[in-house]
């Protein structure tokens, strides 16, 4: 009797332990930070943001370096607070030449931006926190009503012969870190 005794006792607690719910401890962090927004940005003081550098013929690129008429553009910036400006560029670079962006189906050409702040070189593309970008804007004024400009140039470059026929376009996206 006391061996049916226990044989049951062991399997009620065996029923209760397969029955008694699971519970596990953990904790969530959450992070992030709320910063003040450094400008308002437009191209061209446009809201269209679009620079239209034109229609031109394969024949105008032979070489690797051949280059179209460049299409001046300006970065403006307003509601800012007073200061220097880092301008970062971000978008798909071309394979061969990573100082131009990607070219959506031509092929052989890419597209340069140039700094025309006496600098005239290109603009270094998919730069992070602390590299320099090349493309520097300064914000005057009192405040966070200050407003700033930066003069540019973008144009088409070949990369390589042969250049092929098709459209050339491309997306940067831009970003304000204030120095």
């Amino acid at each position: 009797m006391k061996t049916q005794i226990a044989l049951t006792l062991a399997a009620s607690l065996s029923a209760l332990t397969f029955t008694a719910p699971a519970f596990a401890a953990g904790q969530i962090n959450f992070t992030g930070e709320i910063i003040n927004a450094a400008c308002d940005i437009k191209i061209n003081s446009s809201t269209s943001n679009e620079v239209v550098l034109g229609k031109w013929p394969t024949s105008m690129f032979k070489v690797a370096g051949d280059k179209s008429t460049p299409a001046n553009f300006t970065i403006n910036v307003e509601n800012c607070a007073a200061g220097t400006y880092q301008v970062n560029f971000s978008g798909t670079a071309d394979a061969t030449n990573t100082q131009l962006l990607k070219a959506s189906a031509a092929t052989g050409v890419g597209i340069a931006i140039i700094n025309r702040s006496g600098t005239n070189k290109p603009v270094n593309l998919n730069t992070i926190t602390g590299q320099d970008s090349n493309a520097v804007l300064t914000a005057a004024g009192t405040g966070v009503t200050a407003v700033g400009e930066l003069p540019l140039q973008a144009f088409y470059q070949a990369t390589g012969a042969p250049v092929t026929a098709g459209k050339a376009d491309a997306t940067v996206s831009i970003t304000l870190q204030q120095k």
